[in-house]
């Protein structure tokens, strides 16, 4: 499955630790796509998601948000690439500094360093999936300003009108 974002497009949004290789971060790219920002988007339109991430263009805008015009005034938001990077530092800093070794998993304790309670680990994830989806909603409201440009969306998804195409949630 294609990635729509990288460890270094998250980091230019939140702060990510430079310990952390490209391959090993990709697991929580990944975590985030398909557990957290998959659910949320109706199949079709997903999959043209991910078959269009490399064109230019509205797709594009899509994903890396930016300026547009509505109604004679000019909107702006984040796109998908910064929704997910939310839900992918959410997932990091929840399971980030666990490792699994042959005695069963660990946390990483120095002389000079404390790791953070799962309370406050927990509360930061909260932090940020809110966050995620209230980008989510900019993005949405983006989408149904142009529907032209993403004939996908609009399909019928569970529950919902037909032309909702997005589920989202705030969570408390």
């Amino acid at each position: 499955m294609e990635l729509l974002t990288n460890k270094s497009k998250v980091a230019e949004v939140l702060q990510v630790s430079l310990g952390y290789g490209e391959k090993e971060f990709e697991v929580f790219i990944r975590e985030a796509q398909d557990f957290d920002l998959k659910p949320l988007l109706d199949e079709s339109f997903y999959f043209d998601l991910i078959s269009n991430k490399n064109d230019e263009g509205q797709w594009q805008l899509l994903l890396e948000g930016g300026a547009y015009e509505y109604k004679g005034n000019t909107g702006y938001f984040r796109g998908f690439q910064d929704v997910l990077a939310y839900f992918v530092y959410a997932r990091f800093i929840l399971k980030c500094n666990y490792v699994s070794t042959s005695h069963g998993f660990t946390i990483k304790k120095t002389n000079y360093s404390e790791p953070v309670s799962l309370e406050e680990r927990k509360n930061l994830y909260y932090k940020y999936q809110k966050e995620a989806h209230i980008l989510l909603n900019d993005v949405e409201r983006f989408i149904e300003r142009n529907l032209e440009d993403y004939p996908s969306y609009g399909r019928e998804v569970k529950g919902k009108p037909e032309n909702a195409c997005l589920k989202s949630y705030i969570i408390k």
